[in-house]
């Protein structure tokens, strides 16, 4: 009964969208950092190399929602099919840069700081001499913790505002990414 009053007033179940949590002081800090990102020079932003890890799920989107009957869980068309020994999830680390993207670096295990540092050694020096920004290359990446480790602050680093790994362009191309690749049927890393 109550389901039928919210839907007579156009309410429906859906699933909450993830979004970080932004306080007013996030807000500002993050309105100040993008302020004073415009006052810099062009020169500035074509030397950044923009750097980020993402997690690429293969083999199955999750749960899958169905329209059905009571009674009528077991029909065919209502299931969906599983693989036994198929599915899973691969991260990788990229960059980019105003000239283009380089390197995507496929990450084995769990990331920590010290595997984040390896990455940066074997990558980001090589990415920033293949776009033409060397020696004068800066970092910007979020405030992920092993980001943020003392012994990975070998390079110039831009400081960006706490809850704001949305303002790296680089999402973009793991977003471009990620529809790209649920066109195909994935089903294991190889």
């Amino acid at each position: 009964m109550v389901r039928n009053i919210l839907r007579k007033y156009n309410f429906h179940g859906r699933v909450a969208r993830r979004k970080p949590f932004l306080s007013k002081a996030h807000r500002r800090a993050r309105l100040e950092f993008v302020k004073s990102s415009l006052k810099s020079l062009r020169k500035f932003w074509n030397s950044v190399l923009f750097v980020d890890e993402s997690k690429y799920v293969f083999g199955s989107d999750g749960k899958q929602m169905v329209w059905r009957k009571p009674n009528s869980e077991l029909e065919m068309k209502n299931l969906t099919p599983s693989v036994k020994h198929g599915g899973g999830s691969q991260m990788v680390w990229g960059c980019m840069s105003a000239v283009g993207v380089v390197n995507l670096h496929f990450i084995d295990g769990i990331m920590d700081k010290y595997m984040y540092l390896d990455i940066l050694k074997q990558n980001f020096k090589q990415s920033a001499e293949k776009m033409g920004i060397l020696p004068y290359y800066k970092l910007y990446q979020d405030n992920d913790p092993k980001h943020n480790a003392h012994i990975c602050r070998l390079w110039a680093v831009i400081r960006t505002p706490a809850q704001s790994p949305d303002l790296n362009p680089i999402e973009n191309i793991w977003d471009h990414l990620n529809n790209r690749i649920r066109k195909f049927k994935i089903s294991s890393k190889n």
